[in-house]
This record gives structure tokens, C-alpha cells and sequence, in this order.
């Protein structure tokens, strides 16, 4: 794993599972419900036969699974974590050699430009505070022009971004006009968006699933 300058406490507690928050994301129901929702996401997606695919996060590599058996992907299945790279190894071992298993940190990626077809990102950026903006920038220099980056996440409305920004202006969240300006800097097009904010709690946090195109 490429080395990453000296993180404050506040930053790795963010990035680094609770032993609850680990059992949830290796349990069989966030399993099934991950991959119904990437299921619902790719068929919005064309993609070449036998794509190139990369997961970030991969956890237990539930889409991983999904890539391999409905698309016929030669996969990457990464995470910043060692251990749940092992955890996806062990679940994903029946896949064989389409399948291989990476530690790796999303902001600084060992990949050669253009390699991949497809990277998908499950609920992986609100993890990066301050940094999310460097997944963007890999995730594009690593897609194919006409590649595509699906992903879900836990984005800040504008109005909480305003008061985060006051609060804490060192902390850069994952918001909602950082994420489109973002995105287009790095020549991502919006293809596909659902989320927003309804309620009093999604107000101010709204769950995303979005597809864009590598221009």
C-alpha cells in the first residue's frame, strides 16, 4: 500500500471499523441488500464483455461476486483494510483466478491510467474526510475514457455543508456542491443520480447512488 502522509486521530477513527461496524458490514444481510442495490445500479450500465472492474471498499466483496458471476469481470477487489481484504479472499475464493485481492489506498491507487472499465464504491468517501476529493482524482485517472464510476454514499446538504464548513474549515465533508464540482473537474459526467434529502434527518444527510462516464 502506497504510503499516505501522517493522519490526525480524528481521521483514522473515521476511516477504521468498529468491531460492530465490522460485523455489519460482513453480516449476510448487508450482503444481499449491497447487492441488490448494485444490481439495480449496473443495469443502468453498458459494459464491454468481459470488463475490467476495480472495488474500492470491497469488505466482504459482495459486488465483487456480482461483477464476476453477472458480467463476467476480470475483478480487483480492494480495501484499505488488510483484514477485510482476507475476509473477501475466504468468501470469494470459489471465483478463482478472475479475482484478485489487493490492499489499497483509495487516495493513491498502484494502478496504470486508463486500466479499468468499471470501479464501483460503496458507502467508501464519507469514510476519507478532508480526502474524498483524492478518490475522485483516482478513480478518474484510472478509468478508460467511457468507463464508468458507480457508487453510493452518505453526501451533506448544502446547508449543513455551509455549517460544517464554519464549524470545522479544515474538515472537507463529502457534500453536495463539492461532490458535482468535484466530479466534473475530473471529467466525470453525470449520467445517473437518486438520492436527496426528505425528512427531518435527510435534510441533512441524504444517501446517493450515482453513476458517472469518464469523459
Amino acid at each position: 500500500m502506497n504510503a499516505i502522509r501522517s493522519e490526525s486521530w480524528f481521521s483514522k477513527r473515521i476511516m477504521t471499523l468498529t468491531g460492530l461496524e465490522r460485523r455489519l458490514v460482513n453480516s449476510s444481510a448487508n450482503a444481499e441488500r449491497t447487492m441488490r442495490l448494485a444490481r439495480s445500479l449496473l443495469e443502468r450500465v453498458e459494459l464491454p464483455q468481459e470488463p475490467r472492474c476495480l472495488e474500492v471498499g470491497c469488505g466482504q466483496g459482495a459486488v465483487t461476486r456480482l461483477l464476476v458471476e453477472g458480467y463476467r469481470a476480470r475483478a480487483i477487489a480492494s480495501d484499505r483494510d488488510p483484514a477485510q481484504v482476507e475476509v473477501a479472499r475466504e468468501r470469494l475464493a470459489d471465483l478463482g483466478e478472475r479475482v484478485e485481492f489487493r490492499v489499497v489506498d483509495a487516495r493513491t491507487m498502484p494502478f496504470d491510467d486508463a486500466q479499468f472499465d468499471l470501479v464501483v464504491a460503496f458507502q467508501v468517501m464519507h469514510h476519507i474526510p478532508g480526502e474524498w476529493r483524492k478518490v475522485v482524482a483516482e478513480t478518474a485517472r484510472v478509468l478508460r475514457p467511457g468507463g464508468r464510476f458507480v457508487f453510493t454514499d452518505l453526501v451533506l446538504s448544502p446547508g449543513i455543508g455551509r455549517v460544517m464548513r464554519r464549524l470545522l474549515p479544515r474538515l472537507d465533508q463529502l457534500e453536495e456542491t463539492a461532490l458535482q464540482e468535484c466530479l466534473a473537474e475530473n471529467r466525470l459526467r453525470l449520467e445517473y443520480h437518486e438520492g436527496g434529502w426528505q425528512g427531518l434527518l435527510d435534510r441533512a444527510t441524504g444517501h446517493w447512488a450515482v453513476i458517472v462516464r469518464r469523459a
